[in-house]
């Protein structure tokens, strides 16, 4: 009985210290790390209906926010896109368009026409170059057109002579009168011949004429017989002595006239030769201030003209008046910038645009701000790989007309890495991202704009593919949209 007693009164005394505990107030003393911990865990594993609130879609603006913001719309809409690869590139000169002036030979400038970034037009002198070399050159020209004029004259009368000559030939087998041939060829060119041939063929025709007349006499008995036979001796004698000056004299002629003529073609070679000469001092194809008029002064003979070969601006100007030169010395830099060329270099990644024809357009993207993309067409791609890049060169012709192009800037290439496809697209500014979740707006009322989650894909030339989230047809915010997502997490917070 004992025993039982006592276990009752620990029972009470057990019971009054655990009621105690339990009625007095929770202090902070009573939180621990691990309470804390153990806590959390029990919450998180308790009622699953405290769950977080719902992310906010819809954003409501006041009448005067929506005219402020300044919003444009967009429709969805199916349309061709490329996949593409952005490339660095430089812009260059056009080497069509590009040259760099230097002196063919020694010299003084004497005056200087143009200054740096000065605009030239084809054909304009840009400076005048002393060369004693070039006036020695074209003295020279000077001496070999007066050799071809001579070479010339020569050749047109011994020609003259042979055709002359052939035409008496013809008039004399024909037995021409002396007075009708004297008359006929008074104004032809016979040379010495005329003298020679025409007092033989008078011998020969009076020879004729006393033939015929002691023939009649021999016939008649007057003279004897004989006297015939002199006479038509004499007659054939004459007649094989002009035969004999006519090939004789026929011959001379025509050995003369191959003689002038080639004289002729030599005198014109060297000619061309010496203004050949005169083109490489002068760096041109054309035979500028070649005189044509040999009293002109030994001063003109030696200055050069230089002339702008194209239309274009002056880069560079590396001469100044009174200035000697060297051969080969830079003078001044050309250049029409009108068009420039695109440079960039295509790795592996980017080889399938080497199957890109002379023609095809990229976009071009400068660095500058506030630039648009730009279109180039293609000009060229490289053949050879550079085993110091692993790259192939790739230049495009770019317009830059307006001039705000510069050689040296430096510029992102868009270049086509995959066949085209028709897909779904908005504009790229409509397209935006919050927790790593792009979203549109669309409008979904009066002044009531809501978020749709959407899934992109390529993205070029300002436009973004929609994978998933929106229709065609579907109107998306395009210009304000980042105003709307501010005004979005503004509401978010304050809730």
């Amino acid at each position: 009985m004992k025993r039982v007693a006592l276990a009752c009164g620990a029972v009470a005394v057990l019971g009054g210290v655990g009621w105690y505990a339990w009625s007095r107030p929770f202090s902070a003393a009573d939180v621990s790390p691990a309470n804390t911990a153990a806590s959390a865990a029990s919450s998180a594993a308790g009622d699953s209906t405290d769950a977080p609130a719902e992310v906010l879609r819809r954003v409501q603006l006041t009448p005067q926010k929506s005219a402020a913001a300044g919003f444009a719309m967009a429709t969805a809409a199916e349309q061709p896109l490329q996949h593409e690869h952005l490339v660095p590139g430089r812009i260059q000169y056009d080497d069509r368009r590009h040259v760099v002036v230097r002196s063919a030979t020694p010299g003084i400038v004497v005056r200087l026409l143009v200054r740096p970034g000065q605009q030239v037009q084809k054909g304009e002198v840009l400076l005048e170059l002393n060369s004693s070399e070039v006036g020695d050159a074209r003295a020279d020209v000077l001496q070999r057109i007066s050799e071809l004029e001579v070479a010339q004259e020569s050749s047109k009368w011994a020609r003259e002579t042979c055709e002359g000559l052939a035409a008496l030939s013809q008039s004399i087998r024909e037995r021409a009168s002396i007075d009708a041939i004297r008359q006929q060829f008074r104004s032809v060119v016979l040379g010495k011949s005329r003298e020679v041939l025409l007092s033989t063929y008078s011998e020969l025709l009076l020879s004729e004429v006393q033939l015929k007349t002691a023939e009649e006499n021999a016939r008649a008995g007057v003279i004897p017989g004989r006297v015939v036979i002199e006479k038509r001796q004499a007659c054939d004698q004459l007649e094989e002595t002009l035969a004999s000056q006519l090939e004789e004299r026929t011959f001379e002629a025509r050995q003369l006239q191959l003689q002038t003529a080639s004289r002729q073609q030599d005198a014109d070679r060297r000619l061309r030769i010496a203004r050949q000469h005169v083109r490489t001092l002068l760096g041109s194809a054309d035979d500028e201030a070649v005189p044509a008029d040999s009293g002109d002064s030994e001063a003109t003979l030696s200055v050069i003209q230089l002339r702008a070969p194209f239309a274009g601006t002056v880069e560079q100007l590396n001469i100044s008046n009174a200035e000697r030169v060297e051969s080969s010395a830079t003078l001044l830099t050309l250049a029409d910038t009108s068009t420039l060329w695109v440079a960039a270099d295509l790795r592996q990644r980017e080889w399938r645009a080497l199957q890109l024809q002379p023609g095809d357009k990229v976009r071009v993207i400068p660095a500058l701000e506030g630039m648009q993309p730009r279109e180039a067409a293609i000009h060229f791609a490289g053949r050879e790989v550079d085993p110091a890049t692993n790259a192939v060169p790739l230049v495009s012709v770019i317009d830059n007309a307006d001039g705000r192009l510069r050689p040296g800037m430096f510029v992102r290439v868009a270049i086509p890495v995959a066949e085209p496809k028709t897909t779904l697209t908005v504009p790229e500014s409509s397209v935006l991202e919050h927790d790593r979740q792009p979203f549109v707006f669309v409008p979904a009322g009066q002044d009531l704009y809501e978020r749709v989650d959407v899934k992109p894909g390529l993205r070029t030339d300002g436009l973004v593919e929609i994978v998933q989230g929106l229709r065609e047809g579907d109107r998306v915010v395009a210009e304000g949209a980042f105003f709307l997502k501010s005004e979005l997490l503004l509401q978010g917070e304050s809730e």
